[in-house]
């Protein structure tokens, strides 16, 4: 793989991109206000282009939170919309309500109207994040003239829920699955063809959308990014020192304790084997389900004494991962994972942590080593000798090449996982979505 497949501008939008007279973003998120990944991958997206001067910069930047009315009433999204506000003050920021038990097209009217208050009588580019944003921005699009429309993909919901219940596919999959996975690719469907651009995180994702009929030229990767890089050397020696790991060779995982995440066949597994091989090998594991990754760990025969489980604010992430010495990034070579880039890839980088990745799954393995930023292992489907030598491998390399590994994951963030870094192709994007009509209306 080439290093130019995952740069900024490798994925170049339509020609029909012409000057824009004005335009105003808003960026719609449908039932995600109190999703931590919100902050980083919306937020802090939405900063950058409404404080980055230039070409074609919208104005103004609006996030608009999508809840049903029993949800948006409540202190809970209130107060987290309040705290978004102040990470990025240049962004407008608003709850819009609706009536759950009433279609889109009812409720249009009223975020129509909220909306407007908001961005005055200029054009808009509704920016939607997931297939269900972007039905919203389609009920909206006729209440105002000439906007546009861009999908921000970040899965395959479809597949993603066949997997969840156990099938690698829909080839495999009961009929109650297969049901929900045709329900739910009707639905992606629907809303790629009312979207003028469509954006997802990974060259796999891109490749299985193009599977699905949507036009090469509409497409764009930007992947998961940060705003900044994280990582100084007095952070991460205060995190050591806080976590008292100063001596020790640190792996970590951060994540959710899901069948996808590989807990118990992936990460724990090759754990134990560094473990084996190096004895200051200790597992820092940032997850929701700290209890739950302990009984894990106690079940994978890994000692207590040699993992730290933890649940950390989403704020303090970043301090956590830098006293890592590596980061685990083990997916099987399952179907679904082709498509896999994962949002934590860049909180890893930016945080100065080289990858321990698998290989084969996607393509992070081929670009961790291209830029020297970690190392591709085999752990699925290999002997316990096989990966008992992978795990060698790598606590010898992390001792011989640590720090150079570390300086090199910094400068990948800084290369390719930056949104400051994809302005300029999202503008386009943009101005793409403005001059496409939908050859239905």
């Amino acid at each position: 793989m080439s290093q130019e497949r995952f740069s900024p501008d490798s994925r170049a939008v339509s020609e029909e991109a012409n000057e824009s007279d004005g335009y105003a973003l808003v960026h719609l998120v449908a039932q995600e206000t109190l999703t931590n990944l919100i902050a980083s991958q919306v937020v802090d997206h939405m900063a950058v282009q409404s404080s980055t001067n230039g070409r074609d910069r919208p104005v103004p930047v609006v996030v608009g939170f999508l809840e049903p009315v029993r949800h948006a009433i409540g202190s809970s999204v209130r107060t987290r919309v309040r705290e978004l506000r102040l990470r990025a003050p240049g962004v407008q920021m608003a709850v819009l309500p609706y009536i759950s038990r009433l279609s889109r097209e009812a409720n249009a009217p009223l975020v129509a109207r909220a909306l407007r208050r908001m961005v005055g009588q200029r054009r808009v580019v509704f920016h939607c994040r997931t297939e269900i944003a972007a039905e919203w921005a389609i009920a909206l699009r006729s209440r105002f003239p000439g906007s546009g429309i861009v999908a921000d993909i970040r899965g395959a919901l479809a597949e993603e829920i066949l997997y969840a219940r156990g099938f690698d596919g829909p080839a495999t999959a009961d009929p109650r699955g297969l049901r929900e996975y045709h329900e739910h690719l009707s639905r992606l469907h629907g809303a790629l063809a009312g979207t003028g651009r469509v954006i997802s995180v990974s060259p796999g994702m891109l490749n299985w959308l193009e599977g699905l009929g949507v036009d090469r030229r509409r497409l764009l990767y930007v992947p998961c990014c940060v705003a900044a890089v994280t990582y100084a050397p007095a952070r991460r020696a205060a995190a050591r020192a806080k976590l008292g790991l100063q001596d020790k060779l640190v792996f970590a995982y951060l994540g959710t304790i899901t069948r996808y995440q590989h807990i118990e066949d992936g990460v724990l597994p090759f754990f134990r084997a560094a473990k084996s091989a190096c004895e200051k090998a200790h597992l820092l594991c940032l997850t929701n389900e700290p209890d739950r990754m302990l009984q894990l760990a106690d079940a994978a025969g890994v000692p207590r004494t040699a993992i730290t489980a933890m649940s950390v604010p989403q704020g303090q992430v970043a301090d956590y991962l830098s006293a890592s010495d590596c980061g685990l990034l083990l997916r099987a070579p399952a179907p679904i994972n082709r498509l896999w880039q994962p949002t934590k890839l860049g909180e890893y980088l930016a945080a100065g942590v080289p990858m321990i990745v698998s290989r084969g799954v996607g393509r992070v393995d081929e670009l961790v080593e291209e830029f020297g930023a970690g190392i591709a292992i085999d752990c699925f489907g290999v002997s316990a000798d096989s990966l008992a030598a992978e795990a060698r491998r790598v606590c010898i390399a992390l001792a011989e090449q640590g720090p150079a590994m570390r300086e090199r994951a910094v400068a990948l963030c800084t290369d390719q996982f930056l949104w400051s870094s994809y302005v300029a192709p999202v503008r386009e994007a943009y101005l793409g979505a403005l001059s496409w009509r939908d050859p239905v209306q």
